[in-house]
């Protein structure tokens, strides 16, 4: 049997971020089916910061992946901005290029999020030099689903071109992002949707008597920022307020129980605990099962993208709180409209909105569920497109 060698960058494993680790499950469970497609077998080198062996174990154990054919390499550090780590990094770096030149293709997605500048310039430099290693070193590199741009610096935009136009594939999770690309690349894109649609889950059959409305607080968003990303976007909404303002709404009225649910960590989460009258959890260990207890719920108010995408494929009445175009770019793709701008739309109206969102949530659901008949098959072309790439480097190259 044929066996060959893909690296995955912009992959997470060892991380507390639930959304970043699901788009590599999805990304290993799809690439284990185009592996049985084709009779060959796959191996991967997964490039991140740092390797927590426990979290590669439980990604082994849940995809049921032979933990020897699953590689991990740091990604180095590769911000040019800051030549002293460059340099204090050099055996680092170096032993990255040795990774990369294992790889018989690498696929690339970024974090699903992050070819942008919003989040700062050292996040794209470190994360868009990595991809132009692969390109340096020949080896065929497929961009796959994920949110291009915005690039707020004209030079951002310039190095985004280059990787783009080199790229053999370039897939896109939404039709936003392929028409913000035509404006500057020549390259064809195709669009899809966003692989974690396609994370496994298990539905619990436990009847209950209230409506579950779950909440995602976001450690992004809050006034005590508990991540370290820069965030170069602004809200009209006043995030702190929102959530307290909902949670007050919901958990004195008897027909809801309120669960607070974390994506990222649990400290958001903890910003809200004390409020009476709500069930806080404590942070998971997978993204399968996150999207267990997601899919538990009736109704999810959302501020993590693949929180929402786990909530809205397993069914449930979703209600995205936006704080980029990601957000209704991802979910106007499916044709699904039900998103709370929060650089749009101020605190009071925000609130009104959600409060009259979660009030008709049974109509939420039945379009929920008629928008992943569409899912389905962009999941689908996804597959198809992503098999024929991978053949053709593999023929090719």
């Amino acid at each position: 049997m044929k066996c060959i060698t893909i690296g995955m960058m912009g992959t997470l494993v060892s991380n507390e971020n639930m959304g970043c680790v699901a788009l590599t499950y999805s990304l290993l469970r799809l690439l284990e089916n185009i592996a049985k497609r084709n009779n060959v077998e796959f191996k991967y080198i997964i490039f991140e910061y740092r390797q927590d062996k426990e979290c590669y174990r439980r990604l082994s154990n849940c995809l049921k992946i032979d933990e020897k054919h699953i590689q991990y390499s740091p990604v180095g550090f590769l911000n040019s901005n800051n030549p002293k780590l460059l340099i204090k990094k050099t055996f680092v770096n170096l032993n990255v290029c040795k990774f990369i030149k294992k790889c018989d293709l690498v696929i690339d997605l970024t974090q699903g999020d992050s070819f942008t500048d919003i989040y700062g310039l050292d996040r794209f430099e470190s994360l868009t030099n990595a991809k132009k290693l692969v390109l340096f070193f020949r080896i065929p590199l497929i961009l796959g689903p994920q949110t291009y741009g915005p690039f707020l610096e004209q030079s951002v935009k310039a190095k985004a071109k280059i990787v783009i136009d080199r790229a053999v594939k370039v897939i896109s999770r939404d039709q936003e992002s392929e028409k913000y690309l035509s404006e500057f690349c020549d390259k064809p894109i195709v669009v899809t949707t966003d692989l974690a649609f396609g994370l496994p889950y298990q539905k619990s059959n436990t009847s209950h008597e209230k409506i579950r409305v779950g909440i995602n607080p976001s450690g992004l968003l809050v006034k005590s920022k508990t991540e370290k990303t820069d965030l170069q976007t602004g809200l009209q909404t006043d995030y702190d307020v929102y959530i307290r303002e909902l949670i007050k709404s919901l958990s004195f009225d008897e027909r809801y129980e309120l669960h607070l649910i974390p994506h990222v960590g649990e400290d958001a989460v903890k910003q809200f605990d004390k409020i009476p009258n709500v069930i806080a959890h404590a942070a998971f260990k997978t993204p399968i099962e996150a999207k267990n207890c997601i899919a538990s719920m009736d109704i999810f108010v959302g501020a993590r993208m693949h929180a929402t995408i786990a909530a809205f494929s397993a069914g449930v009445a979703t209600i995205p709180t936006a704080y980029s175009r990601k957000f209704s770019g991802l979910f106007e793709n499916l044709g699904y409209g039900h998103v709370i701008d929060l650089t749009v739309l101020h605190t009071d109206d925000a609130v009104k909105q959600t409060l009259e969102m979660i009030a008709d949530y049974k109509k939420l659901k039945i379009e929920v569920e008629s928008c992943m008949v569409n899912v389905k098959e962009k999941l689908e072309i996804l597959e198809n497109v992503l098999n024929q790439t991978i053949i053709e480097c593999i023929n090719n190259y």
